[in-house]
């Protein structure tokens, strides 16, 4: 059996962690403080778990998935131009919390409080990860260049970028509808990976994890969410034998880094590829002298 064999349903918590990092950093990093991503995440999640129970294929599913989440985000956006900072975050917990009710009372199409059981297993492993990898390059690409350095400037001064040219409601309106389509295939992962999805997949832990995820990784930088679920996602297959303590390890762990590393793990990487990087071009040095 090979190690992504054995490791499979790490590897699949991993992935969706990584993928509600990525869906709040896209919204954060334009100045758009949002908590709808685990509502896009839910509403992907039943989508695509009754599609599949219809007898959907993947990529149908995921298609459909993906264009509801675009009109669904199209449909709140107008409240990016009404509010801002502490007020549209309230209003986009609202709508998570929303979306969180109507999971319990609707259920006939979610299964209500037992959820949903049953679910066609569709995606392959080298597929998940495929469609992660997508993310983390689409990502990075948005962080380069001139469109990095407009968003950059956006988040930290939206009327100053307004005056030298950048149309700030359209870029913030694409980052929220990003963030929503990454947000809709975490919950696609999450169902045709498990097989199951109920309210327990989509309560307030999920937001706490989500941005714990991106905390711990590092809020701004592109590997930051990977990074954060790969710890959050693995640490507890490592953590295992402390019985009990198994938690309260974990939350230690969380805590020294954020405490002391407030730029996450991708901070640490950062800075440990500059010194390797400082110790290659001395011993060059050292050697001609």
């Amino acid at each position: 059996m090979s190690w992504f064999a054995a490791n499979a349903p790490m590897l699949r918590t991993i992935s969706v962690l990584a993928l509600l990092g990525y869906s709040v950093q896209i919204a954060l990093r334009a100045g758009v403080f949002s908590f709808a991503t685990v509502g896009f995440y839910a509403t992907g999640g039943y989508l695509a778990a009754n599609l599949l129970k219809g007898g959907w294929g993947r990529y149908p599913t995921l298609l459909v998935v993906l264009v509801a989440a675009v009109l669904l985000a199209l449909l709140l956006a107008p409240a990016l131009s009404r509010l801002r900072f502490l007020y549209l975050a309230m209003a986009t917990l609202a709508f998570t919390l929303f979306v969180q009710s109507l999971a319990v009372s609707w259920a006939t199409y979610t299964g209500g409080a037992q959820g949903l059981f049953a679910i066609p297993r569709v995606l392959p492993q080298p597929e998940m990860l495929a469609l992660v990898a997508v993310v983390i390059v689409l990502v990075w690409a948005t962080q380069r260049g001139a469109t990095g350095r407009a968003i950059t400037a956006l988040r930290h001064d939206a009327l100053l970028s307004a005056s030298a040219g950048v149309d700030v409601a359209r870029r913030q309106v694409n980052a929220f509808v990003g963030s929503a389509v990454v947000g809709a295939l975490a919950g696609f992962v999450q169902v045709s990976t498990f097989g199951v999805f109920g309210p327990a997949d989509i309560g307030f832990s999920v937001v706490v994890d989500a941005l714990t995820v991106l905390v711990v990784g590092g809020a701004m930088a592109w590997p930051g969410p990977l990074l954060g679920a790969v710890l959050l996602g693995g640490l507890p297959a490592y953590v295992s034998s402390a019985g009990d303590w198994n938690l309260v390890v974990q939350a230690i762990v969380v805590l020294v880094l954020v405490v002391y590393r407030p730029d996450g793990l991708a901070g640490v990487v950062a800075q440990a590829a500059r010194g390797l990087a400082a110790r290659r071009t001395r011993r060059p040095a050292e050697v001609s002298g």
